[in-house]
């Protein structure tokens, strides 16, 4: 004798069948969105990163500039970050300061789709700035603008979207390998108060 399966029970066994075949993708590496992620800072080693590189802090006093400021080592609204103040101006051609960090060995732009960065502010618009083997100059860099909030958020960062900053230097940035990742505030006159918690490649 043979028993007819409603059409509730089919529907229900399709949803099963589907659930396990998608558990069995997570399981054997198939889906794993997530998990190709490289964290580079989140402070587990407060000043040095994963890669055992420490942080430099910049300004614009380097190329005669006169804007001023600090980087700390500090804790913001529960969270241990690195945080950045100052005064930017553009006065004498200046007008930027930063923290700085290289990458030993380079990172390929071909590994990850971006960079992440968790970061809290005073409402703010500041950059990331990367260098390649490409960007030989002091004003070459790719550059990546973002707005902060006066509580913590996480940026995300495409490599598609960052710009040149130079003529001549390559306009894509995919393919090549980082050498260097900068946290900018500048090209503006203001009041620079920004604080990163984490910072990665996603």
């Amino acid at each position: 004798m043979f028993l007819l399966k409603t059409n509730t029970e089919l529907k229900f066994n399709n949803i099963l069948i589907f659930a396990t075949i998608i558990l069995f993708l997570c399981n054997y590496g198939i889906v794993k969105a997530q998990e190709n992620e490289m964290i580079l800072d989140d402070l587990s080693t407060p000043g040095i990163t994963a890669q055992k590189q420490n942080w430099a802090f910049f300004t614009d006093g380097v190329m005669g500039g006169l804007s001023q400021g600090k980087a700390i080592i500090s804790n913001v609204k529960g969270a241990d970050c690195y945080h950045m103040t100052g005064n930017v101006t553009t006065e004498n051609n200046g007008g930027f300061i930063q923290i700085r960090n290289q990458l030993k060995p380079t990172i390929s732009t071909k590994q990850y789709e971006g960079i992440y960065l968790k970061v809290y502010g005073n409402n703010e618009d500041y950059s990331i700035h990367l260098r390649t083997a490409l960007t030989m100059a002091p004003w070459q860099y790719y550059k990546y603008s973002f707005k902060t909030s006066n509580k913590w958020i996480e940026i995300r960062a495409p490599f598609s979207k960052f710009k040149k900053s130079n003529a001549y230097q390559p306009s894509n940035l995919l393919g090549q390998k980082i050498k260097s990742i900068g946290l900018v505030a500048g090209f503006k006159d203001f009041t620079a108060d920004i604080c990163l918690s984490e910072i990665g490649f996603y």
